[in-house]
């Protein structure tokens, strides 16, 4: 067995140098989330399409 098993997940040295290791040197930089605000040309937009699906099931169930 290996002086600290602990550290090497109670493997002998034999399997532990058999398996392949990874090391990570340094961790990728997150960017940061940029929070975009709905613009009120995008929010009239968003309210006509709404209001045109309505009107077309609207019509569907009152007059056929």
């Amino acid at each position: 067995m290996s002086e600290q098993p602990h550290l090497r997940a109670y493997l002998c040295d034999e399997c532990w140098r058999a398996i392949p290791h990874f090391k990570v040197e340094k961790q990728p930089q997150k960017k940061p989330i940029k929070k975009k605000g709905i613009s009120i040309k995008t929010l009239t937009l968003y309210i006509i399409a709404d209001v045109l699906c309505l009107g077309v099931i609207a019509y569907y169930l009152w007059f056929k």
